[in-house]
């Protein structure tokens, strides 16, 4: 992979001098001066940001300066021992150089280079122009929020309000290649959608149904290799990028002012196709096609252990507290416990493993099958038990943040989700091709899901 990316947290134009330092380390999910025109938005910003105002002014706001920048603490840079949203831990990292992204200037909300020496006026009436043709998006506020902060992730909320009830298409992404893998973060607002190509990452802050240019390009730049698979950390600090033909796994830095390669995990001559991670345990984890689990230790970039395995074996890897769990094409799901040397579980299956994911909450790991089956494997022992079939082989799972409800894609063309612990089927979005991956933000509200040549982003509703 090439370090390559943009400068992604500039400044608007038309700042004077006192701006321009108290804005020289401004949020990442910043925008371009006329995003700041929409109420709505402004009160995004406020509401994610922990900076509402006591009341709320009507009127748009014209200046060119983002509101509730001038006197609200801009958060975290770079990877230091810095605490987000809380409990968000995230790891040590060198300050980055930046440099230029590839991608569209059109679409850039930060990540891309922002235009100098245009009047914040002349950016508005722009803009306001470029807007009147396009169909605004209303995102609601809770759709940025973290779970921790919301009613539903109290014990004592009402179990009917933790599963969605309807799921409303708002973007589609226009890839232009096979979507392999994606990720949506709620955090930086920004989609992931990952091919052979490279990785495209796309602004969530846009007002645009159909999205054509990403907003930065993390492309695989060395002859002969492609990308697999990628994976966002679940604190949105960093992204992993692994494939075939590679050096190592890639550990792109979301934290610094310019997106770049902080790491490469070894692993010459494997051909990975599922990571995982665990960054309170500064842990990452990685599954090749003939079988092998590599854990790196994300602090050093050494390589912690490698776990034997069969070929085509781990095709999917999740990890639960201190076990790692892989299933692959040998239709068998393998477990093993960190905190020994001892040979995996192994768990017979009737059809080839396609895809796992591990409860949140609850010790199960979710099991997506080749013949349509979804089964949940308890991970303290026990029998496994079924709930739910697609019509089509399922290609991608993933439980919500809060374990109440998962998400399945497939072959059948449906994005469908079901309640834990029964497995009933609870919303289901019909498309028009199969699926191939899918996402859920740590929001609870945004989803995403990947096609032949584009992805989607969804509104979740409770």
């Amino acid at each position: 992979m090439a370090a390559r990316s943009s400068d992604w947290l500039q400044q608007p134009p038309g700042m004077d001098d006192e701006a321009d330092l108290e804005l020289d380390v401004r949020l990442s999910w910043d925008s371009e001066p006329r995003l700041w025109q929409d109420v709505l938005t402004e009160e995004l910003w406020r509401t994610f940001a922990g900076t509402r105002e006591k009341e709320k002014r009507p009127g748009l706001r014209t200046t060119g300066q983002a509101p509730g920048l001038e006197s609200q603490n801009p958060g975290p840079r770079r990877l230091g021992v810095e605490v987000l949203n809380e409990d968000t831990l995230v790891l040590s990292l060198p300050k980055p150089s930046p440099s230029n992204c590839e991608g569209s200037k059109e679409e850039s909300t930060g990540w891309g280079a922002v235009g100098r020496g245009v009047s914040s006026h002349a950016a508005q009436e722009a803009a306001g122009r470029a807007d009147q043709f396009l169909k605004p998006i209303c995102w609601d506020p809770e759709d940025f929020e973290s779970t921790s902060n919301r009613p539903d992730a109290l014990p004592w909320q009402p179990k009917k309000l933790a599963v969605p009830h309807r799921v409303e298409k708002k973007r589609r992404l226009e890839h232009g290649d096979p979507v392999l893998a994606t990720a949506v973060s709620s955090f930086t607002r920004h989609a992931f959608t990952c091919g052979r190509g490279g990785v495209k990452v796309w602004s969530l802050v846009k007002q645009v149904v159909v999205a054509w240019y990403p907003e930065c390009y993390l492309p695989v730049q060395i002859p002969g290799a492609y990308l697999r698979t990628c994976l966002l950390f679940s604190n949105s600090t960093a992204l992993l990028t692994g494939g075939h033909n590679l050096a190592g796994v890639s550990l792109w830095d979301l934290m610094a002012p310019s997106l770049y390669v902080r790491a490469e995990l070894p692993c010459a001559g494997l051909s990975c196709q599922a990571l995982a991670a665990s960054p309170e345990d500064c842990l990452a984890f990685a599954g090749f096609t003939n079988g092998t689990v590599r854990i790196w230790d994300l602090r050093n970039q050494s390589v912690v252990r490698d776990l034997p395995g069969c070929l085509n074996g781990a095709k999917s890897i999740a990890v639960k507290d201190q076990n790692i769990w892989t299933g692959g094409l040998d239709a068998c799901l393998r477990c093993w416990d960190l905190r020994t040397t001892r040979d995996p579980q192994e768990y017979p299956f009737e059809a080839q493993i396609m895809s796992l994911s591990a409860s949140p909450k609850e010790d199960w790991v979710l099991v997506g099958t080749a013949n349509g089956r979804q089964w949940l494997q308890p991970t303290r022992g026990g029998q496994k038990r079924m709930v739910g079939c697609k019509d089509g082989t399922i290609l991608g799972l993933k439980f919500s943040p809060l374990g109440h409800w998962w998400v399945s894609v497939g072959t059948d063309g449906l994005v469908s989700i079901y309640s834990m612990p029964t497995g009933t089927s609870v919303v289901q979005v019909p498309e028009t091709s199969s699926i191939t991956c899918c996402d859920v933000s740590a929001s609870n509200h945004l989803m995403v899901t990947g096609f032949r040549d584009h992805a989607v982003v969804y509104q979740i509703a409770y």
